[in-house]
């Protein structure tokens, strides 16, 4: 009997397009209260580095457009093996930098869940970090840095919906990663004096090494329902026209990069509140927003920092035509 013909099925809506590009926890925050700014959250942080990338990255750019390529698959293929190790137990991906991501668990059993997702990522690091290459071999190592403590959330910005994540907790977060070495998990002194002692190693001044994994109960990341909701404001203005378009391949051009580090937002926490720092925060986004649309720039992502947040500005990526500079009115 031959077989059915092929039918094009119904074209997924905008939401279900863009649903890879926006963290659980923001789909959540948007299901339950949209309209809240700030959110308080306990859980577990933990932020991975690679090291590696960039030089292979500085490597492969030499070959243009086919670089490019190259360095896409590598990367998506690091991160997915990475990922499904971290997915397997509860994570939520808030952030990702290129060669780097910021996981938040939340839930019960959340601090060794974190631990043991972190502990089997650097197990999975050491058996996929080898990369036969078309510039040769090369191997990559990750940290990990770990904090668990209350954890605070802002959504804010009058262009686009972006989630910032500060406060302590945060801070903590990148202190232990910034002093782990390649192939540690380091986790943060209060984070360590939670766990049972057997499972560590000898403690520093930065931080505590996990020598081992506990062992909790699982909890899977489901597949994420955004049934009903609209995410289209949850993403960069020219993020989302290239997202919405289809575009998928990797391209290789000049850009022009600016990152925004604002600092002070843990003493302001403390001194006058989530409230004054929501307010805060959503005027210094949405003022970068706006200017970054006015000057056709990117305003492509936040990152965190320590006592503090990071915005990244993009000229000439996506679209090769937002680094150019408009025509004055007449």
């Amino acid at each position: 009997m031959a077989a059915p013909p092929l039918t094009a099925g119904p074209r997924p809506s905008p939401s279900e397009l863009l649903r890879p590009y926006v963290p659980r926890l923001v789909v959540d925050w948007l299901r339950e209260k949209p309209e809240e700014r700030h959110r308080l959250v306990d859980g577990t942080l933990a932020m991975v580095d690679i090291s590696g990338f960039t030089q292979l990255t500085e490597r492969l750019q030499r070959r243009g457009k086919a670089g490019a390529e190259e360095l896409a698959e590598l990367l998506e293929e690091v991160f997915s093996a990475l990922l499904s190790v971290a997915y397997a137990d509860g994570a939520s991906l808030l952030k990702w930098g290129g060669d780097a991501a910021l996981l938040l668990f939340s839930g019960e059993h959340h601090l060794p869940r974190a631990c043991r997702a972190a502990f089997e990522m650097q197990a999975t690091m050491r058996r996929t970090g080898r990369l036969r290459t078309s510039v040769g071999q090369v191997r990559l190592q990750m940290s990990v840095g770990v904090h668990s403590g209350p954890v605070e959330l802002f959504l804010v910005g009058d262009v686009h919906r972006e989630l910032l994540v500060a406060g302590d907790a945060t801070s903590q977060t990148v202190l232990a990663e910034a002093a782990a070495a390649a192939g540690e998990v380091l986790l943060s002194h209060e984070t360590a004096a939670r766990l049972d002692p057997l499972l560590l190693g000898p403690a520093r001044t930065e931080g505590v090494p996990l020598r081992a994994a506990p062992d909790p109960p699982r909890r899977r990341a489901g597949r994420v329902d955004v049934t009903g909701l609209d995410l289209v404001d949850c993403i960069p203005v020219a993020l989302r026209e290239r997202l919405l378009s289809g575009a998928r391949d990797p391209e290789h051009r000049p850009v022009t990069v600016a990152f925004i580090e604002v600092s002070g937002t843990d003493r302001m926490l403390a001194e006058a509140g989530s409230g004054a720092l929501v307010l805060a925060l959503g005027d210094l986004v949405s003022a970068v927003q706006r200017a970054a649309l006015q000057h056709q720039v990117s305003c492509h992502e936040s990152d965190i920092a320590a006592h503090g947040v990071k915005l990244l500005l993009v000229g000439g990526a996506p679209d090769s035509r937002r680094c150019r500079r408009r025509p004055r009115a007449r």
